[in-house]
């Protein structure tokens, strides 16, 4: 009884095997392709199901040339004078893109595009060099088979003005195109903003000043009737200031090609208002702040929009009701667009101002020689001068043990007081670098 089962399944077996012998197979043809089938026996008939989407031509009794005729499926099945089956195959007719594949690889000789459809949609599959290129072939494609576009826009988003749209990152797809297109490498770009600004501030006051101790300078508040020379102040000027500040910040920043990336390092100041019997409290950042976004062109070229600030605190507004500090800002926005490792200036400022001042008491002041008494000249310059520089980089990812972080050779109390150097304790620093080497993680 065994033995007779194990004869079915051997029976059922090779008749499964026999099938998919004979089982429909896929071939895939563009309009106007053809391609050779050949069989082991002498063919006897041929059949197709749809002679408009597809056609043959017999060479020999083993080989026919099937060929596409337009978009559609059909079945071909070859037959040897026993009736039995050779061939099974499915065709599928695609639409030809001969010279479309020919228009892009003109213009992207060292691009591997595969340009195929299902149905009404096409499908773009391959490798290209960079994000432009893809994009650009994207479009390509697109405008040539005359697909309906739709304008993706990236807008930069503003607190207290208007959105601005970037133009250089609007990126279009086109309906009925899927993009499969592979980035072969991802190029990141780092940026870094130099911020320098000198401001000097001179002043130099020279003279005699006369009023009284309530009204100030040339300011006599007395009755008339209970004035008396023991109530003149008399005020000898000589005053010299030079005050020369430096502001400079560096931020650093790095971003994947087509994307954008913010950093601030700073604060948030409170802003209380009252309205209506009721308080409200607002922040307001300042510090170093860095907005870009950041695109590689075919030619390695970075195309990149920016807005660097640097903020500080300034004079305090304040009364019963409102409480309003003021910010000094230094800020930029720019378009512009370098080659890997160069720098430009994006904005310079030169300002100088000169105040001169004279006071005096009428008539006494203007007598010669004598009038010098009753006289005070004063003098303020103000002179300011920012400049800001980026510089751009491709860069690539390294491993943690190249990175060097910023650190302090710590000292104790009484080897400052007596300015005796220290040795430094290598095996901490480098027990710091195993662990930064592992991403921060003891094992």
């Amino acid at each position: 009884m065994l033995h007779f089962l194990s004869k079915i399944f051997k029976i059922v077996g090779l008749a499964c095997l026999a099938y998919n012998a004979v089982a429909s197979e896929l071939m895939f043809l563009k309009e106007g392709e053809a391609k050779p089938v050949i069989t082991k026996a002498d063919v006897d008939t041929v059949f197709i199901s749809d002679p408009e989407v597809a056609d043959y031509q017999v060479i020999d009794r083993q080989k026919i040339v099937v060929f596409g005729k337009k978009m559609g499926t059909t079945t071909l099945m070859l037959f040897d004078e026993n009736a039995k089956t050779l061939v099974n195959k499915q065709l599928v007719i695609n639409q030809s893109f001969t010279e479309i594949t020919q228009q892009v690889q003109l213009h992207y000789p060292h691009a591997k595009v595969s340009i195929s459809n299902v149905g009404e949609q096409v499908v773009l599959t391959g490798s290209v060099a960079s994000e432009a290129e893809k994009d650009g072939i994207n479009d390509l494609v697109g405008e040539l088979l005359s697909k309906e576009v739709e304008k993706i826009n990236y807008t930069w988003v503003k607190e207290l003005a208007e959105d601005e749209i970037i133009d250089f990152m609007t990126k279009r797809e086109y309906k009925g195109i899927i993009n499969q297109l592979e980035v072969q490498t991802t190029k990141q770009v780092n940026v870094k903003i130099s911020i320098a600004e000198v401001s000097q501030t001179f002043m130099e006051s020279l003279g005699i000043q006369y009023g009284t101790g309530s009204g100030g300078a040339g300011v006599f508040v007395n009755p008339i009737l209970d004035f008396s020379a023991d109530d003149i102040l008399t005020g000898i000027t000589a005053l010299g200031d030079d005050t020369v500040g430096q502001v400079l910040a560096e931020p650093n920043l790095s971003v994947i090609s087509g994307e954008s990336a913010s950093f601030l390092v700073g604060g948030e100041i409170p802003v209380v208002t009252i309205v209506d019997g009721g308080t409200n409290v607002m922040f307001k950042e300042f510090g170093i702040r860095l907005e870009l976004v950041a695109k590689v062109l075919r030619d390695n070229k970075i195309k990149l929009s920016l807005q660097p600030e640097v903020s500080s605190l300034d004079t305090q507004y304040a009364n019963e009701r409102y409480s309003l500090p003021a910010l000094k800002t230094r800020r930029a926005k720019t378009t512009i667009e370098l080659a890997n490792g160069q720098s430009f200036v994006l904005g310079g400022l030169l300002s100088s101002e000169d105040v001169e001042t004279l006071r005096k008491i009428p008539l006494i002041g203007d007598v010669p020689i004598l009038g010098a008494l009753f006289r005070n000249t004063e003098t303020e310059r103000n002179k300011t001068e920012l400049v800001i520089v980026a510089t751009v980089n491709l860069v690539k990812p390294v491993s943690p043990h190249m990175i060097q972080l910023p650190s302090i050779g710590r000292t104790s109390n009484l080897s400052r007081l007596f300015q005796i150097k220290e040795p430094k304790n290598s095996v901490v620093t480098q027990r710091a670098n195993d662990i930064l080497a592992t991403g921060g993680f003891k094992k």
